[in-house]
């Protein structure tokens, strides 16, 4: 699983800032999530916060959808602990578990510390094998003889600020730094997205027992143009499911 760097986290112990965070989250009806690593993967549940209780220190979560109130017991079964995703906020925060209702009600107590992502810094997700995440597109090539082509890429990685991918010789003619490129097609797991790109950076890639390949290749650097704030909210919440945040916490 991806590390996530330090360097991507702030780390904040203000009580009224958690209090403030975690209230307008409710206020405002904002996306939470649930998870724990178990047995090697991210397993993640969809939450709300139903009620807190300053007086006690203590916040009511429950599942969003009835199929979620499974996935909530088995991440808390065994643990007296549970980590907590606001993805409009990119914060990340562990809590004590208080009690359990037989309603689907989870009481944890409000944390003492949350670590923010850093906005000016994507998160980003080296794509595996088990991780869906290609791109399709058409791009012309560079020369006398102008030829058009369709690319289906694997992504080598991906962020909400941009993605990478690996050509071969032959197909270095179509890519040169600055080409636009238009009208990518990006699937992440099931959800699809169309966006341009620029290319920033052309790196040589040499063979190695990380990257598996056979050959040496071409990464070609791609930086998104005019993304919108749903475009990078799709990449964000898919790139958190497969990254390793515990660290965070």
């Amino acid at each position: 699983m991806n590390q996530v760097g330090n360097n991507n986290l702030k780390k904040n112990y203000s009580a009224w800032a958690i209090f403030s965070l975690i209230n307008n989250t409710k206020l405002t009806d904002k996306p939470v999530v649930g998870w724990r690593i178990i047995s090697g993967k991210k397993v993640t549940v969809e939450l709300f916060i139903r009620v807190i209780r300053k007086f006690r220190n203590e916040v009511v979560i429950r599942a969003t959808r009835p199929d979620g109130r499974k996935t909530l017991s088995n991440l808390i079964a065994g643990s007296d602990k549970l980590n907590l995703y606001l993805p409009d906020d990119l914060v990340l925060f562990q809590c004590n578990i208080k009690s359990c209702g037989e309603n689907g009600d989870v009481v944890i107590n409000i944390p003492d510390m949350i670590a923010q992502i850093d906005r000016r810094r994507h998160l980003r997700l080296f794509v595996e094998n088990d991780i869906d995440v290609k791109v399709n597109f058409n791009k012309e090539s560079h020369g006398q003889r102008i030829l058009s082509q369709n690319f289906n890429k694997m992504c080598f990685d991906v962020s909400s600020g941009g993605l990478s991918f690996l050509i071969s010789k032959t197909e270095s003619k179509f890519f040169e730094d600055g080409d636009k490129i238009s009208g990518i097609v990006l699937n992440v797991g099931e959800r699809k997205t169309r966006i341009n790109g620029n290319i920033v950076n052309i790196l040589d890639i040499e063979p190695d027992e990380q990257n598996g390949l056979h050959y040496k290749c071409k990464k070609i650097c791609v930086r998104y143009e005019n993304a919108t704030t749903q475009q990078q909210k799709v990449i964000n919440d898919y790139v958190f499911k497969y990254i390793d945040t515990s660290e965070a916490i």
